[in-house]
């Protein structure tokens, strides 16, 4: 039996778990760029990799900080 599920964070269409049966593990899908390293990922449960998406979609939302110019350009 194959059954498959959205999952949204935040609002936002990440990706999709599936899964063939009930003692096969969930595959990820991902479908939004802060995820896309999860990609094919087997997970055991579907909350697992909720969690995991979760996780991964927050952390890709902080930006780095922006370096300082060592030097200054003169005009």
């Amino acid at each position: 039996m194959f059954e498959s599920s959205v999952i949204e964070i935040d609002g936002i269409f990440v990706g999709i778990v599936f899964h063939n049966g009930p003692d096969e593990p969930y595959e990820f899908r991902a479908m939004h760029e802060r995820v896309t390293q999860m990609d094919g990922d087997i997970l055991p449960t579907f909350e697992a990799a909720v969690a995991q998406a979760r996780t991964r979609f927050r952390l890709g939302r902080a930006k780095a900080p922006r370096a300082m110019d060592a030097t200054r350009l003169r005009a």
